[in-house]
């Protein structure tokens, strides 16, 4: 019980921090609806799954080291830059929002890229491997992996429905003008975190 209780609240913890991927959500379901915002999550879920994955295979140790470190901040870094330039030409462009198989595929790998390459995932599982051996994961071996792994990914499920269903219920309130604003909105944060991004790696590049 406490080995559940424990993964649910990461995953609370974890899915519903402000982030890259709560912001993109929010930017993708407004202007495309529920299944985009859906598919965003769905996305990180995947990604997530490969953290648990690189934890579980005892590479989160490996996966601390600088070089790896620099390369994901760089590379999530690059990432943020391509999706913020991206979202405000799209704006530019004042098309009105649409869904669709496209757009969900796109909304998906977007998702799945953010989790993988985000460089808040690293330290995040970082500290999950080393600190949930005190619930009791490590000595229930593989079927405490699997019971921890399982709570997770049920939790961040649950949460993606719910941001996707209040997401796609407030949209219909709001005015045709708006969606074009959220992509300029988003766009400009995705630059800024993304600089920043840049700006920390290339300190412990060149500090």
């Amino acid at each position: 019980m406490k080995l559940v209780l424990v993964a649910v609240l990461l995953a609370l913890a974890y899915s519903a921090t402000p982030g890259p991927v709560l912001a993109e959500t929010a930017r993708r379901g407004l202007s495309h609806g529920f299944r985009a915002a859906l598919a965003v999550e769905l996305g990180s879920l995947a990604g997530d799954a490969v953290w648990i994955g690189i934890m579980f295979a005892g590479a989160a140790a490996l996966a601390e080291a600088g070089g790896v470190r620099l390369a994901v901040g760089a590379g999530g870094g690059l990432f943020l830059l391509w999706l913020g330039v991206r979202a405000i030409l799209t704006a530019r462009r004042r098309r009105p929002p649409t869904s669709g198989g496209v757009v969900v595929e796109q909304a998906f790998a977007t998702g799945a890229a953010m989790s993988v390459a985000s460089p808040y995932a690293l330290p995040f599982w970082v500290a999950v491997s080393g600190s949930i051996s005190g619930a009791g994961v490590a000595s229930n071996g593989a079927f405490g992996y699997t019971v921890f792994s399982a709570a997770f990914m049920l939790t961040c499920f649950a949460f993606a429905l719910f941001a996707a269903g209040v997401i796609a219920w407030g949209r219909r309130f709001l005015r045709p003008r708006f969606f074009f604003a959220i992509d300029t909105v988003g766009g400009l944060l995705f630059i800024v975190i993304g600089l920043n991004l840049l700006s920390i790696s290339a300190l412990r590049l060149f500090g």
